[in-house]
This record gives structure tokens, sequence and C-alpha cells, in this order.
């Protein structure tokens, strides 16, 4: 007789509705709002079984939350925030927060990741193939603008062409694709097709499906994001580097079939990355950054007031001058010891074990994605962001799980 896990039904929908975006929100609620935001509420049915070193975690964070929601509550009373809803922006991050937390607890071993890694990769090509619907669909004048709209939070044209983007920013889904194309590397290269329900065939096709509609996201950060994982890669692969010179190749006729079209990703790439510094995106951002540091003045302390900054593109700027010193204090005071224990807890693992090595590595991608995105946009709140801090949070549980094995 199978048992029923609540628990776990709940971190597959997680998992699966995030790559969704917006896809299947109902009509009537804000454009913005995604599915699986209706899972997070449900986050204390983890509080029995919350694994101890994670809860650990959790309790190091508590003063910072503490804090931010006072930040955030006075901010929402003086009406200072540069958006409204400053309150649920708040609510948002700390359900993910919990629900990452007991979602941890949860993944004991590596069998158990590898079913929502593939839970995962399904969801996101499903989104792919309505995403390339909505692309081929609009020039082939099948589905109008207004109907994209619909599905997508933000409908943008970028050097001529609709930006990739279903159910979900484009700059959002631009690094997605990056982490998706990163981590199908890194299956390549382990050899764990068969692992993850894949043929090399398939993977070829995936990968090329993901890196065309990855370049027309037009997303700069992301492109950036996906170079540092390539040669992360490239280091970790170097005595494999011959078989990273066919994904080149492909990469290359990818490159040539779009120039076929008339889209040339090289000029793309070359007007994009040359822009002066009060030109285009990266200058509006600059001078946001100008105008966010003049709000800070007589404010130092205690900061303009935690979600007040949104719009500011830059998650490091946003939250050192969101919660000011004291906030900034108890931030780096978690992350230095949540640093600390994860160490000493991953330490005890074997690191030559195969599978723990190329799951570091899917971690490390993971982050290398998440933090190099948060240098020119807002992802704070993203479910990948949480997605990655699931993955790495699980890699503590499972040595946690091992050292309970051993001691039997």
């Amino acid at each position: 007789m199978i048992r029923f896990n609540p628990q776990r039904l709940l971190i597959y929908l997680y998992v699966a509705l995030g790559p969704l975006g917006t896809l299947l929100t109902p009509a009537f609620l804000p454009k913005s709002f995604r599915s699986y935001y209706f899972v997070l509420p449900l986050f204390p049915l983890f509080f029995r079984i919350v694994n101890e070193r994670i809860a650990k975690i959790g309790i190091l964070f508590l003063p910072l939350l503490t804090y931010a929601f006072f930040s955030s509550a006075w901010t929402e009373c003086l009406g200072k925030a540069n958006e409204p809803h400053s309150l649920f922006r708040y609510g948002l991050l700390i359900s993910q927060f919990f629900f990452v937390l007991g979602a941890a607890s949860v993944i004991k071993n590596q069998k158990e990741l590898v079913s929502f890694l593939k839970t995962y990769l399904v969801f996101f090509y499903v989104s792919l193939l309505v995403g390339y619907f909505f692309f081929f669909g609009y020039y082939l004048k099948i589905i109008s603008l207004a109907q994209i709209a619909r599905c997508s939070i933000l409908v943008q044209f970028g050097w001529g062409l609709l930006r990739f983007s279903p159910g979900s920013y484009p700059n959002e889904y631009g690094i997605v694709s990056s982490f998706v194309l990163s981590f199908m590397l890194l299956i390549y290269f382990a050899q764990k097709e068969a692992q993850f329900g894949l043929s090399k065939k398939m993977l070829y096709i995936l990968f090329s499906l993901t890196f065309l509609a990855f370049l027309l996201t037009t997303t700069r950060a992301a492109y950036l994001s996906f170079a540092t994982s390539l040669l992360y890669i490239a280091i970790k692969e170097k005595k494999r580097l011959k078989r990273l010179l066919r994904f080149f190749l492909l990469i290359t006729a990818i490159f040539g079939a779009l120039s076929y079209f008339e889209i040339n990703m090289f000029t793309i790439l070359r007007t994009g990355f040359s822009q002066k510094i009060h030109q285009g995106s990266f200058g509006e951002r600059y001078f946001m950054w100008q105008t966010a540091l003049e709000r800070l003045q007589g404010h130092e302390f205690l900061g303009v007031g935690f979600t007040s900054l949104t719009n500011i593109h830059d998650v490091y700027i946003q939250l050192l001058l969101e919660l000011g010193f004291i906030g900034s204090l108890l931030l780096f005071g978690g992350l230095f010891l949540s640093a600390i224990e994860t160490f000493f807890s991953l330490k005890k693992m074997n690191p030559l074990e195969e599978e723990h090595r190329f799951f570091t590595k899917v971690r490390v991608v993971g982050l290398i994605n998440v933090l190099s995105f948060a240098f020119t946009n807002h992802n704070l709140n993203h479910h990948m962001t949480w997605f990655i801090v699931l993955l790495n949070l699980a890699a503590l549980r499972e040595a946690h799980a091992a050292l309970e094995l051993a001691k039997k």
C-alpha cells in the first residue's frame, strides 16, 4: 500500500508550477501572480518534520526576518515604497524561506533529488513549448500580442524581436534557460542521460531548443551568467573538453540558422554589450542606483525600508540600502554562521563519490546563475532563486541523513 505523503506532494507542486510562471494563473488575479504562490502558505505542514541542522539555519535568520518585517511595515505605513504591496512582497519572501527549509528536510537522498530535478525539467519544457507557440504564432499571425499578454507578465521587443518569455519576464526566463543549459551540459559530461530519462539524441534536441529560446530572450545578464557557468564547467571537465566542442559546434550552427532568417546574434551581442554607461537599460539602472543612494542620506543606520526599492535592479545594492547598517549586519551575520554550519556538515561527506561531485556541480552552476544575475536584476523572490537554495539545503539534509545512518 502506497502511503500518502502531503509534504512530498507539496514539493512536487512547488517544483512543477514554478517554471510555468503565470501560465496557469486565474485571470481574476494580478498579472504577476504565479500559480506556485498557492502552495507557499502551506509551509506549516513541514514544521513537525524539519531537520535539526536546517532548523538551525532558519533560527540564524530569524533576527533579520523580524527586523525586515518592521522595516517593511514602517515603509508601508509611511507610503514610501516605490511600488505598492510592500508587505505582500515580504510575505512572499518569508513564505518561500520557510517553505524551502521544510522541503529540504524531506529530501533525504539523491534518488529523491533526481526525481525533483526531473520534474523541474519536464515543466520547464512545457513552458518552452508554450513559448515557441507564442513566438511563432505571433509571426505567423496565428496569435495576437494581446492574447500573449494574457499569459505573460511582460511582452517586450528587443532588437526588433519578440522577446521569449512564456509566463514570465524575458530577463527571468533568460536566466532560467541559462541554468537549464548548464544543467544539461553537466548531465552530458557525467553521462547521466538515462538517470534523467533522456537519450543522447533527445538531450541534443532539448539543448538546441533551450539555447534558441535563451538567445531569443535577448537578456545580456543571462548571457554573461551562462558564459560564467560554461567557464566553470570547462575548468571542472578539462579532461573532457573535446566533448564540449560538440556543443560549441551546435551553438555555431544555431547562430548560422538564425542569420538565415536575418537574425544576426553577433550584432545583437556586440551592440548590447557596447552600450555606453548612460545608454539603454544599463543607463536606466545606473541612474536608479544614483537616486537610491541619494535617498539613503540620513537613513544610513536603519535603511530606507525593506521592499521600498524593488525597481533598483541590483539585489546587493537594494538590500544594503533598504536594510541599512543594522539590517545588513544581521544579514551578513546569518550568512556567515549558516555558511560555517553548512561547511562542517558537508565536510563529512565523501567528496570523491561520483554522485556527490555531480550534484555539487549542479548546485554551483545554480548559484553562479542566481548570484551573477542579482547584480543587474531583482531576483530575490524568483522561483529559481529559492529552488537553488532548496538544492543547497538538500545537501545539508543529505549529509545529516548519512551521518545518522553511519551511527546505526
